[in-house]
């Protein structure tokens, strides 16, 4: 049985990961897309892309924190 403290952190761990792939590749998909998006719409992803990361990072450190 997993604990709370264990999924914490697994959880961060997701979300950040998942904040680092949109950041990643959601420009490097808009960059070989034959029609633009408009720079409002790419700002929009990588923003969210960021707060996801900064999500993550926050679930783990909070995880950090208990433990000690």
């Amino acid at each position: 049985m997993i604990d709370k403290r264990r999924a914490q952190l697994l959880l961060g761990e997701s979300i950040r990961d998942i904040g680092i792939l949109v950041v990643v590749f959601g420009p490097l998909d808009a960059f070989f897309q034959k029609e633009r998006p408009s720079v409002l719409l790419l700002s929009v992803v990588v923003t969210g892309g960021l707060l996801f990361i900064a999500l993550g990072i926050i679930l783990e450190a909070e995880e950090g924190e208990s433990t000690t």
